[in-house]
């Protein structure tokens, strides 16, 4: 379940959609259902330890797992890309995962960093497969 964190939403609701992803992810956990946690950040404090102790968008998640990113949309303006970089690299240090599906773009000046040390396995939206002629 995609819970987006908009970073001009207020903080109280980038929270309250990181628990909503995690208690659909757990609900969906006690089912049986296998789950692959999908990360999402907004602005700075849900990444960062600028309001509580612990970085808000990777609570409830386990260390050491296979995880799911979705950039797209998030990677248009140099803005966008900073923060994208920003909390691709906090999750990388606080989740340390040991692959990261990541749906959508891979901008070079975001990922490039981290390829070396982290498994990333691309999915590309729908809309550059189609504009690509279904080719990767």
């Amino acid at each position: 379940m995609d819970c987006s964190l908009y970073r001009n939403a207020p903080y109280a609701v980038q929270v309250t959609n990181v628990y909503r992803s995690r208690a659909i992810g757990s609900y969906y956990q006690r089912k049986g259902i296998y789950v692959i946690p999908h990360i999402r950040w907004g602005n700075s404090l849900t990444y960062t330890t600028d309001v509580f102790p612990e970085k808000v968008a990777f609570l409830g998640v386990e260390k050491h797992s296979i995880l799911a990113i979705s950039p797209y949309g998030c990677a248009k303006t140099r803005d966008d890309k900073y923060h994208l970089k920003a909390g691709l690299e906090a999750m990388l240090e606080t989740l340390e995962p040991v692959v990261v599906l990541v749906h959508g773009a891979m901008p070079n000046v975001v990922f490039d960093d981290y390829r070396n040390t982290t498994k990333f396995v691309h999915y590309p939206d729908w809309t550059t497969y189609v504009h690509n002629g279904g080719e990767n």
